[in-house]
């Protein structure tokens, strides 16, 4: 059976030049996307088995004769192989995890950011291929891309993206990243009041799922509830609906699970925060405030019960 017309997929590129110079793009137009993605649909209506596109793919990364168009189609290629569950599963058997954390390594700008994009897709949920990232170093790599990049920056968001995709939900992996690589003042930067909204969002709801779970010491919740007490101070309004819901359930969370360690500037937070969302009757807000009640809640229980215990 014939492989991938790669030429043929290339073409998406020449609007990028004439061809006498090398392209100086970065990520690709719209424009761009679509034309490739029109030509991934006849590609793949022409072959019948994913594996084999994903190997070809793979392939063209590692070939010494790359560039950033080949690779930047290649990614293209694997992120709709990916829609193949068996093509998931198989991906390290094909030589993919280790090319893609190479890739990851080796370039910088949107060829990075696709591949943490690609990396992020293929750890999620699946344990067999989050097994394959840890052995391969993907922990010590993602911390180190979000230690470098630029506070607010779409690659530091991206790196942890896929952090939590190959870690989230497994103890031992999530207890290595706290205790052996100082987990938890990465997620303090990344909880920072002035880093990206998307990157606090999604550290957020990392924290929540390991206050959830019980990975959290006493000393880690304290500065965690500090940090997100501190997001209350910015002016919410200005934050998406997702992300106040997000902030909500994480506080709440912290302080149900957490209520005799969280920070008496989370509970000052969470009062406010609930003052205000009655005082503005908005039905936008009815999820955010059924959190911050249960969080609420638990913290005046606990209050509750050390003062008779004290009594």
């Amino acid at each position: 059976m014939a492989g991938i017309d790669w030429p043929g997929l290339f073409a998406w590129s020449t609007r990028h030049h004439d061809g006498t110079a090398p392209s100086q793009f970065s990520v690709m137009t719209d424009e761009d996307r679509k034309f490739l993605e029109k030509a991934l649909e006849e590609a793949f209506g022409k072959i019948e088995d994913p594996n084999k596109m994903m190997q070809e793919a793979v392939q063209q990364i590692q070939s010494p004769d790359r560039n950033d168009t080949s690779i930047i189609t290649a990614l293209e290629v694997i992120d709709k192989c990916c829609d193949d569950l068996d093509c998931a599963r198989n991906v390290d058997k094909l030589g993919g995890i280790q090319t893609l954390l190479d890739l990851c390594d080796s370039h910088g700008g949107g060829i990075r950011i696709r591949t943490l994009e690609i990396l992020a897709l293929l750890f999620a949920n699946n344990i067999k291929i989050q097994e394959v990232g840890i052995k391969r170093g993907a922990l010590q790599l993602f911390v180190r891309m979000i230690k470098s990049a630029k506070k607010g920056s779409d690659e530091r968001g991206k790196a942890l993206r896929a952090l939590v995709s190959l870690i989230r939900s497994i103890e031992a992996f999530e207890v290595a990243f706290l205790r052996q690589e100082n987990g938890v003042a990465l997620i303090l930067e990344c909880l920072d009041p002035e880093e990206d909204p998307s990157t606090r969002e999604k550290a957020a709801s990392f924290v929540r799922s390991l206050a959830d779970d019980e990975r959290l010491e006493a000393a880690d919740v304290e500065k965690v509830s500090n940090r997100v007490a501190a997001l209350y101070n910015k002016n919410l309004e200005n934050e998406t609906l997702q992300y106040r819901e997000i902030l909500a359930s994480c506080a709440s969370v912290l302080a149900c699970v957490c209520a005799d360690q969280v920070s008496e500037e989370l509970q000052n937070a969470i009062s406010q925060r609930l003052e205000q969302l009655e005082e503005a009757n908005d039905p936008d807000g009815e999820q955010e405030m059924a959190s911050l009640r249960s969080g609420f809640l638990a913290v005046t229980v606990q209050k509750s019960t050390t003062l008779k215990s004290t009594a």
